[in-house]
């Protein structure tokens, strides 16, 4: 992981790393990780876009959650960075609550979003559903993260990921996750309904699904594109929830043509 800066906010800090030279490209990592899960990609990245990783509130090295947090709390910290870096018109790209996150930013600070890549996520959920999401964590107990780890790791990767050292990766990342930040971060999932204020979003986006992701189903991605007024949406095969970083090699052709695409 990259030397954090840090940006101040009444609740703490977000730590996030800035490196390259472009357009600016602003990356969200899904719960439970954190920004150096796109180390990979920013090799590539920092030689024509100037790369924007953060680690949201309670994740890395930024501050702990500490009270209830939502998806426009993740929002606003991400603006605070991208105004104290003078950052405008940036093409977010967010997997799974990064995604969702990314949709919130666009929502409530249109300004700074010129385009969007959400990989693996949602845009909300039916009623029903949300007791589950919610359920994978418990503010009103000290809980264990060594509770939750295989469970996670099984709707994250298949089996036969080609990339078995991002399942030790991730296991160990996870067991370092403070108990509350994980468990009010499902809470703020658990609400999460951007579908009809969407509309009003016009930035190119694609979305990306994989068709063998256990956590969040292709149909439920798509929905996203089709509210988006200018939203493009693709599905890769054999794509688990965490296809973005096992599979590599195949996401990137599809983020780079879109990337280059709007650029032109």
């Amino acid at each position: 992981m990259s030397q954090s800066s840090y940006c101040e906010i009444q609740a703490g800090r977000i730590a996030y790393s800035r490196r390259g030279t472009g357009r600016p490209l602003v990356l969200l990592h899904p719960i439970g990780v954190d920004r150096s899960w796109w180390d990979e990609y920013s090799e590539s990245w920092t030689k024509s876009y100037d790369v924007i990783a953060i680690d949201m509130r309670g994740h890395g090295d930024s501050s702990a959650v500490t009270s209830t947090i939502s998806l426009a709390d993740h929002a606003a910290d991400v603006a605070a960075v991208l105004h104290k870096e003078g950052v405008a018109g940036a093409a977010l790209i967010g997997v799974s609550m990064g995604g969702m996150v990314a949709q919130r930013v666009a929502i409530q600070f249109p300004e700074l979003v010129g385009a969007m890549i959400l990989c693996a996520t949602a845009g909300g959920f039916p009623d029903d559903v949300r007791p589950r999401i919610r359920a994978r964590g418990d503010t009103n107990r000290q809980g264990a993260m060594s509770e939750v780890i295989d469970e996670t790791i099984g709707r994250w990767f298949t089996t036969d990921t080609p990339r078995p050292d991002l399942v030790a990766k991730c296991r160990a990342r996870l067991a370092a996750d403070d108990w509350f930040s994980w468990s009010a971060n499902w809470e703020a999932i658990s609400r999460l309904d951007n579908l009809a204020e969407l509309r009003d979003v016009p930035k190119p986006a694609l979305v990306v699904a994989g068709d063998a992701d256990a956590s969040i189903p292709p149909a439920v991605s798509q929905k996203i594109a089709d509210a988006l007024p200018d939203g493009r949406f693709v599905s890769i095969p054999g794509a688990a929830h965490f296809g973005a970083f096992d599979m590599r090699e195949t996401f990137t052709p599809v983020f780079d043509a879109f990337l280059t695409g709007i650029a032109q």
